[in-house]
Order: C-alpha cells, then sequence, then structure tokens
C-alpha cells in the first residue's frame, strides 16, 4: 500500500527470555508484546481510565451540505467502562458532519512490556566486531525471494486480466465469481512483497500504480458517469488512486462486497477490462526492472547484490543489508500503526485498506509473511529457500535469532484469532481485545528489528 508512514510509541514492564548456563549481560528494550508470545505466560494487563473527552469540531460540509456543530465535552471518567467507541463507517475523503462528544470509553487493556534480551559476554563480544559481509545473503535475497515473489505476482496478475475479459466477454455469476478470486489471488504475492518495496517499486513508481490507497471513489464514478471514450490512453492520464488493485476492487466487489451481477454496465466491464491490462503490464515490467532492467536502467538486481562492488546504490554491503531491514520496519510500522491501528482507533472500517472486498485481513498475514519471507530467505508460495538474514543473526546472537522467530510466530497467531471479516469484527467489543494484542504483537518485532538487529548491519 502506497501511504504515508506513521509513528508508533510504547512503553510497559518486562518479560524474560531464559537461556540456560553461562554469565550474561542485559539489555532492555521497550516493546509492544503479546503476553502469551511466550508459552506458559500469562496475560497481564491493566485497564486505562481516561479523563472526560473534548469536544468534537464540526466537520466540513460535503458538496451542497454545511459542517455540523461540535459536539460538548464527554464527562471525566471515574470508573472503567465497557462502553467501546461507536462504529462509525467515516469516508476517507470528503467533509462529514460534526458529532456530540460523550464520554470517553475506556480503551481494550494492552499489554505492552519491554523485552530483556539475555546475551552472554562471548556473544556480546561477537556482536560489537560483527560486520555484515555475506554476500550470498544478498543474491539469495534478489534471487530466492524477491524475483520469485514478482514473478508470482506477474502470474497472477495476467490471470486477473483474463478473468476480467472472461467476465466482460460472457458477464455470469460464475464468471464475476472467476473475476473477484482472481483478485484475492493476486493480492497474495503483493502483499508479501511489502518488505521490499524499495529500488524500482519506489523510485519508477510501481507501487503507486499497482497499489495506491485509498481509491477516489468520487473521481472513479466520475469516470463512469462521463462520455469520454475508454481507452488505454484516457486509463494513462487518470491519477494512481483511479487505477490498480482497490479501484479494480471497488468495481468487482463493490463498496461492501455486495456486488451483483445486474449492477454491472458496459462501461463498467470496459473500464475494468483496461485497468487488469494495465495492472498486468505494470506488475511484468516490476518484474523486469530486477531482471532485466526498463528504460535504460540497468537490472535492479545488479545494483543490490554488488553493494561494495561498484553499485552506485549501495556502497557497501551493510548498506544493502540495512535496506532489507528497513524494509522489515517499514511493512511492519504500517501494519501495525496505519492498516490495524488506525481503523482500530477510530472505530471506522472505511479506513482498512481492503474493505471493498472484506478481506484486509488476508493482507495482514501476507503482510506477516513478507518480512518471514525476507527474515529467512524463503518463499513458500514459490517453493524456494536460500541462505537468509536469519543466518547473520544467528551467527551473531542466536538467542535473539531465536526470539525473532518465536514472535513472527506469535504474531502470526495474534492475527489469525481476529474474528473475520475484520470489517465486521472491528466495531464488535469482543473483538477488540484481540484485534489490539494482534496489534501490539506486531510492534514487538518492530522494536526488535529496530533497536536489535538494525544496528547488526549498519557501518
Amino acid at each position: 500500500m502506497k501511504r504515508s508512514r506513521k509513528v508508533w510509541l510504547g512503553v510497559g514492564t518486562y518479560v524474560v527470555a531464559n537461556m540456560a548456563g553461562g554469565a550474561v549481560a542485559l539489555s532492555t528494550v521497550e516493546a509492544a508484546v503479546p503476553a502469551y508470545a511466550e508459552e506458559g505466560v500469562e496475560l497481564l494487563s491493566q485497564s486505562s481510565v481516561p479523563d472526560g473527552g473534548e469536544g468534537g469540531e464540526g466537520g466540513e460540509g460535503g458538496e451542497g451540505g454545511e459542517g455540523g456543530e461540535g459536539g460538548e465535552g464527554g464527562e471525566g471518567a471515574g470508573q472503567p467502562t465497557s462502553v467501546a467507541p461507536i462504529c462509525r463507517a467515516v469516508a476517507v475523503d470528503g467533509g462529514g458532519e460534526g458529532g456530540e462528544g460523550g464520554a470517553v470509553a475506556t480503551q481494550p487493556a494492552s499489554t505492552i512490556p519491554s523485552i530483556r534480551t539475555y546475551v552472554s559476554q562471548a556473544d556480546q563480544a561477537t556482536a560489537a566486531a560483527a560486520q555484515f559481509r555475506d554476500r550470498q545473503i544478498l543474491v539469495d535475497f534478489v534471487d530466492q525471494v524477491i524475483v520469485p515473489t514478482y514473478r508470482l505476482l506477474g502470474q497472477e496478475a495476467e490471470s486477473l486480466s483474463q478473468a476480467i475479459n472472461a467476465l466482460a466477454a460472457n458477464p455470469t455469476d460464475v464468471t464475476l465469481h472467476n473475476a473477484q478470486q482472481a483478485w484475492l489471488d493476486a493480492r497474495s504475492p503483493w502483499e508479501q512483497s511489502e518488505a521490499f518495496a524499495f529500488g524500482p517499486a519506489e523510485s519508477l513508481g510501481y507501487d503507486a500504480a499497482l497499489d495506491d490507497w485509498p481509491v477516489n471513489e468520487v473521481d472513479v464514478q466520475a469516470v463512469l458517469n462521463s462520455q469520454d471514450t475508454l481507452n488505454a490512453d484516457y486509463l494513462g492520464n487518470l491519477q494512481t488512486t483511479q487505477k490498480g488493485f482497490h479501484t479494480i476492487e471497488l468495481l468487482l466487489f463493490g463498496n461492501n462486497n455486495d456486488r451483483v451481477l445486474a449492477d454491472f454496465t458496459p462501461r463498467d466491464l470496459t473500464y475494468l477490462q483496461l485497468l487488469g491490462s494495465a495492472f498486468q503490464d505494470t506488475a511484468n515490467a516490476l518484474l523486469t526492472s530486477w531482471t532485466e532492467g526498463v528504460d535504460g536502467y540497468p537490472p535492479f538486481r545488479d545494483e543490490f547484490v554488488n553493494a561494495g562492488n561498484g553499485s552506485t546504490t549501495y556502497p557497501t554491503q551493510q548498506a544493502a543489508a540495512e535496506e532489507m531491514v528497513q524494509g522489515i520496519l517499514g511493512i511492519l510500522d504500517e501494519l501495525a500503526n496505519a492498516k490495524i491501528g488506525e481503523p482500530l482507533a477510530a472505530q471506522n472500517p472505511f479506513l482498512l485498506e481492503s474493505r471493498f472486498s472484506n478481506s484486509s485481513l488476508r493482507d495482514f498475514t501476507y503482510n506477516l509473511a513478507s518480512v518471514r519471507n525476507t527474515y529467512l530467505g524463503q518463499v513458500a508460495d514459490a517453493g524456494t529457500q536460500g541462505k537468509g538474514l536469519s543466518a547473520f543473526v544467528a551467527a551473531v546472537n542466536p538467542v535473539l535469532d531465536a526470539q525473532i522467530r518465536q514472535y513472527l510466530t506469535a504474531a502470526n497467531s495474534t492475527i489469525a484469532s481476529i474474528p473475520g471479516p475484520i470489517e465486521q469484527s472491528l466495531c464488535d467489543s469482543s473483538a477488540r481485545v484481540k484485534i489490539t494484542v494482534a496489534r501490539d504483537s506486531v510492534l514487538t518485532l518492530f522494536t526488535l528489528f529496530e533497536q536489535e538487529v538494525l544496528p547488526l548491519v549498519q557501518d
């Protein structure tokens, strides 16, 4: 998802990772850790009791309407309350009416302990002297992770375009279902690529072309309502928020996964066909940018694997390894704070990225797979396995490597525990604790990588 990054801040108590034998030194990392990430550790939390809320400001009016008045200030909360915030489907863009302020509801309790990583004195000395110099990890990252993932994306993009063409040629419930399923299938490799959305994905604009969000629904409808001739040239002049994954999603699934065959017009189908073709072309170009080069640029594979040996982008091997870690941090930050955190805090399903198809929860799982693939040097869906970043971390600090693997598994479990679809369960008070714990488990990984792994690969 192409959008702005957010900033996370967290504090808490302690979880201890035991290590048998040997003298140890203690380093403390503030983190958001699900208490049950370690087997046998109970989930402990404290309910917060917030002060009364301030009155809400009046919202700006939409076209033709006036903004509403600001609400009254909320009452101070003397005791914890179980009342959940009102769930509001508020459009991402556009003015709305101002709401009344009310008593502030207690947010779901969140366990935010810190991690104590015990490192032997010998390992401390090894870590201090460590410097990333393993070119095979860089080579395998490209050849066993990036290229296979983008190749899968290209294949699924072709299937999506073909399924849309079949729907346009013969609109039936079956062809509609097949096109919708093809869209869902294409999300898997794309979301699994988000830990390495650098290089051509960023510099050549492929990320935005494929996955800009949120969709500009007003302008998409304007395209459908206009009398302009729909062709490839016309599509090329549209904004990225009128193309790509989520415009296709809106047209295939409707505003709330409720579109039926009778809703489609011939112009809808023509627009979809153009979008599917352009999407396939962009996905193929992204793969080619790494393997062969595009628009006069050399293959980005060469830039990455030759880090420190003629690469103009990465002057050292450490710089390339740092790019890997920064990519992991980027998607963990986005997943915890933007994809989960923002909709949770606002209690607004409209802030969920893949809400049209009710499939945001699947995206979360694929994003964690992206982190796992980058760290371990593998892509299960492609059947590839190489030497991952974990090999370097384990050589420097085996306890840290084991801990990262443990919390990767825990984060995946917490995401899986969220009742789906999250577009419906987001506003269910019984699900909010599970969603909060899932967010915190992702923040744990972010903290581990930021404070423990990143320094290992920096110059």
